[in-house]
């Protein structure tokens, strides 16, 4: 697990590298071992590591160039086939063989990457989900706590979201929700985590913003929402609880409890609301 950990972190070119070199040693030992012993299966080894950490292309690509080294290295015992085609019959078949493997584990590959992906974003919205967001905010602290950076969290709501659904239906409810999604990631920067928490709730996080920046971020984004409502015609507005903190606390549920705080505070104080703190 380590060392699948390790190949996935190098460039691809060492991967490529090192089936070639795997490929020269297992031919090597296919010259000098007796013809009875059959060792092509060994190919599957760099075959496996270009596939799964250079792509599928370069597996291929391995693939052929394991069965051309197989080839080359058994010529000495053609003189023993009854048919002078026979070893490329069976070349023919090795590289099938060796061509369906590559299939199998980028099927693989790709039904891992779309599990991963479901377990960490939301299926409506496609953002990040509560866990995955709980993930990311623990990393955040720690990188905050190290460097000594600001750290903010938003926690916000959709006033009159029942409304909409009880008024216009569900499909046009789950709208709502992807639209406010888009037009909030789309007004974030890149390392900024935004999560649905489910229902109408979401949750911001701004890594290395100071009380003062994450103000204007938060105002600016809570404007653009409210015009884009008023685009669609939708009743709504949004209660943002946010609190900044030079210095986070340990725990992340004790910032999102902060934050979740905040948000209700300005939705009793008659919504359409940001609360902004700023905890030392």
């Amino acid at each position: 697990m380590k060392l699948i950990q390790i190949l996935e972190n190098i460039p691809k070119s060492f991967s490529i590298f090192l089936s070639i070199l795997l490929i020269g040693l297992i031919g090597t030992l296919d010259y000098y071992i007796p013809p009875e012993i059959f060792i092509a299966i060994f190919y599957l080894i760099p075959i496996g590591i270009a596939t799964w950490f250079a792509g599928k292309f370069t597996g291929i690509a391995i693939s052929v160039i394991s069965v051309i080294t197989n080839l080359i290295v058994n010529q000495k015992y053609y003189i023993y086939y009854s048919d002078p085609s026979i070893p490329y019959w069976n070349t023919i078949l090795v590289l099938i063989f060796f061509l369906f493997t590559n299939y199998l584990l980028t099927q693989q590959k790709i039904i891992l990457k779309n599990l991963e992906k479901l377990a960490r974003t939301d299926a409506l919205t496609g953002l990040t989900n509560r866990l995955f967001f709980l993930d990311l905010a623990n990393i955040e602290i720690n990188k905050s706590l190290r460097h000594h950076e600001p750290l903010t969290i938003a926690y916000f709501d959709i006033d009159n979201f029942k409304a909409v659904n009880d008024q216009f239906g569900h499909s046009v409810g789950d709208r709502l929700l992807c639209l406010v999604a888009n037009t909030a990631k789309n007004n974030l920067r890149n390392i900024d985590i935004i999560a649905r928490f489910g229902g109408d709730e979401f949750a911001i996080l701004l890594p290395r913003t100071s009380y003062d920046v994450a103000g204007i971020v938060l105002q600016r984004l809570k404007s653009t929402l409210l015009a884009t409502m008023e685009q669609q015609n939708w009743p709504i507005t949004f209660s943002i609880g946010a609190i900044t903190f030079n210095t986070p606390p340990p725990s992340v549920s004790q910032m999102i409890e902060k934050a979740d705080n905040l948000m209700y505070s300005a939705k009793k104080k008659g919504k359409n609301l940001l609360h902004h703190k700023l905890e030392i």
